[in-house]
């Protein structure tokens, strides 16, 4: 009978322990991304890029989470209103923090589902919808117990008949979570 009693404590320290350190289940980046989208920037359509995106996270091991969700920006803002696109979708990351400061390394996915305005190399400039994915890879700093400061710079796989190629999206972003 000591023997239980000692097993059900342990394992109330422990749970008590684990549930200190449980890492934050939902989070939130409002993000500023400046696009640059075209052959050498020769007739680029980007500009700025605001979005939002909610993931859902559980941990995977004692420093590394994955995380679920959603995100939806504009594209195109801060040049020609005419130009100006909406992409979202389904998200997914990985975070890793492998060092006691706070410090993580984050790499994500998505597949944006939108309209974007391309121009091809003579000036053409026609908006396409379509399946348009990006992948990122950043930094963040815990700067509060609930907040943090992201940098990432991630890339966009872009098909269409005007254009195709890559376009490279820079960014910073602010994130809350609990």
């Amino acid at each position: 009978m000591p023997c239980a009693g000692m097993v059900a404590l342990s394992l109330v320290s422990t749970g008590a322990r684990a549930e200190e350190r449980a890492p934050p289940r939902w989070e939130i980046d409002v993000k500023a991304a400046y696009v640059v989208l075209g052959a050498r920037a020769a007739h680029a359509t980007g500009g700025i890029m605001p979005s939002v995106t909610g993931l859902r996270r559980w941990p995977v091991r004692d420093a590394v989470d994955v995380g679920i969700g959603a995100d939806v920006g504009l594209f195109g803002l801060g040049g020609d209103a005419r130009w100006l696109g909406v992409l979202g979708g389904p998200a997914a990351a990985v975070r890793v923090m492998p060092f006691r400061a706070p410090l993580s390394f984050e790499l994500a996915a998505r597949l944006d589902f939108g309209r974007i305005p391309v121009c091809n190399a003579w000036g053409l400039c026609l908006r396409y919808l379509g399946l348009f994915p990006a992948v990122e890879a950043g930094a963040a700093y815990l700067s509060t117990q609930h907040v943090a400061v992201v940098a990432t710079c991630g890339v966009r796989f872009i098909r269409t008949l005007a254009w195709s190629g890559v376009s490279v999206e820079p960014a910073a972003a602010g994130r809350i979570f609990w």
